[in-house]
């Protein structure tokens, strides 16, 4: 490939990169301010004792933002450097990040770097999203090349911002060559997702294939996603009050990090109807991997 036919102006790049991503510090969402999570607080520590390294994650954001409890940033670190130094990879890129930043961590940028570098060798997603961000925007042929492969393996594990990035690069052709099914078949999947942001470009990558003889079948596959109402289904015995009780939850279900046997929550899935995907969760809502990685 002649990279000069395919690389844009680096302004142009930059217009279509996001900030490079932070992974979550924060449970607003989880309404932690007047005590309402005090339980699942409680569970967790239980299970970071039971060795549940997503638990000590969770819990070094808690104490490092005092969303639920009254900040400790030592503790914060502490819980954090467990996991880490246990080769989890969500706590490993979240030290990262910490390092980085000057965050609850000393900011040491070789350090942030280092760990970066190893959150990538363990494939975690935001990892390798934010390598490839970070190669994009110096575009010679090199981090091109490299950068485009990161931001692929991203993609691949159904990281939303990776997909939406690579599929808006396919889509004008830039840092790599045109691909507009391609780019299709990605705004398809993160519509059917719930990523409204896709669907203008679903739209428009709908009606430059239509035209084309060839893309009749794909066309329509696209049409119809397209005009599918998605709905987000909860079973019925599936209620919680909070983000961070549905983690709660999830890593209670694995069974894994209890005393005794493992606990049984069933869900109720729901049937699929005409013009519709009904999804229900098997393992929970959204696990703690899913809700900070930006995984669907």
């Amino acid at each position: 490939m002649k990279w000069l036919k395919y690389t844009a102006p680096l302004f142009i790049l930059m217009a279509l990169f996001p900030a490079v991503g932070q992974a979550s510090t924060s449970f607003s969402d989880a309404n932690c301010s007047s005590g309402q999570c005090d339980k699942q607080i409680r569970d967790l520590h239980a299970l970071a004792r039971y060795g549940s390294f997503e638990a000590m994650t969770l819990l070094a954001m808690i104490y490092a933002t005092g969303d639920g409890r009254e900040a400790d940033p030592k503790r914060a670190l502490r819980f954090l450097t467990r996991a880490a130094q246990h080769n989890h990879p969500m706590a490993i890129y979240l030290l990262s990040e910490w390092h980085s930043r000057g965050f609850v961590a000393p900011h040491d940028p070789a350090e942030a770097e280092a760990l970066l570098a190893k959150a990538i060798r363990f494939e975690f997603p935001p990892a390798l999203y934010k390598k490839a961000l970070q190669l994009l925007q110096d575009p010679t042929a090199e981090n091109l090349t490299e950068g485009l492969a990161l931001l692929q393996r991203a993609s691949d594990k159904r990281l939303v911002d990776a997909m939406f990035l690579l599929a808006r690069l396919k889509r004008e052709g830039i840092a790599t060559a045109p691909d507009l099914e391609g780019a299709a078949k990605l705004f398809k999947t993160l519509v059917l997702s719930g990523h409204e942001e896709s669907r203008p470009y679903l739209r428009e990558s709908i009606a430059q294939l239509t035209p084309k003889p060839e893309s009749a079948e794909l066309v329509a596959d696209l049409q119809q996603s397209y005009d599918m109402e998605v709905i987000q289904v909860i079973g019925r015995d599936f209620k919680t009050e909070s983000m961070l009780g549905n983690m709660v939850t999830q890593l209670k279900r694995s069974g894994l990090y209890l005393q005794g046997s493992m606990l049984r929550i069933r869900t109720k899935r729901c049937d699929d109807t005409t013009g519709c995907i009904s999804i229900s969760p098997r393992a929970g809502d959204r696990d703690l991997n899913q809700t900070i990685s930006g995984r669907y």
